[in-house]
């Protein structure tokens, strides 16, 4: 398909298609199938077709290709373990996503009601912003897998601003991790994630987790 999209829409559009869902099922198949020569093939092929496709998005959408590939190889080899890859806690929920076997369980969650804008109609979507606290983690703070490829540039540094918050908090030193979820009230799927109007709602979260009562060390 890739060859035969001659225009810069055309690509464009066919990336779109693979962030939404379809670099994800593409390695889970290979996970299903057991098929780590075509993963291999695509990490390590820096000249053909492969190349072009991952890189086509930027660097950063390049890099969530490469770590989707790196945890459908480790998925398919039990001697490499998730926790070994980086990010760790983002990794160890993809590779268990592309298993088809349930996420990290949280040790509790909050949810919060936030408006986002659906551009395609130009009007708000309420949504629910769910962040859940993990235990056996490094003080990361990340998305949930099926919404890793749709975040632009200003989304991402509204997550890392908001992972600023977390750092010095006693869930770090205690070493758990803030997995976050965003669901429309319709129902809908989302489609894109852009922009800085989420990074209030992420920092009020992570301040409300962390006025909950202690936790232990996990």
């Amino acid at each position: 398909a890739w060859s035969n999209a001659a225009r810069e829409s055309d690509k464009r559009a066919l990336w779109r298609t693979l962030a939404r869902g379809g670099w994800f099922l593409a390695c889970r198949i290979a996970v299903q199938q057991q098929d780590r020569a075509t993963i291999s093939t695509w990490l390590e092929d820096t000249q053909a077709t492969p190349h072009a496709i991952i890189q086509f998005n930027g660097p950063q959408s390049a890099q969530m290709v490469y770590t989707h590939l790196a945890c459908g190889l480790a998925a398919c080899d039990t001697n490499v373990p998730s926790h070994t890859l980086t990010p760790p806690g983002f990794c160890r929920d993809l590779s268990l996503a592309l298993m088809g076997q349930p996420l990290r369980q949280a040790e509790r969650a909050l949810s919060m009601t936030v408006l986002l804008v659906d551009t395609a109609r130009n009007e708000g979507v309420v949504a629910t912003l769910t962040l859940e606290l993990l235990p056996s983690g490094s003080g990361e703070f990340y998305p949930a897998p099926e919404l890793a490829f749709l975040r632009d540039d200003d989304f991402r540094q509204a997550e890392d601003n908001a992972h600023a918050v977390l750092a010095p908090t006693s869930f770090t030193d205690q070493h758990h991790d803030v997995r976050w979820r965003l669901q429309r009230r319709d129902n809908k799927p989302l489609t894109s994630l852009f922009g800085p109007s989420l990074g209030a709602a992420f920092a009020l979260g992570i301040g409300k987790l962390c006025a909950e009562e202690p936790l232990l060390p996990s």
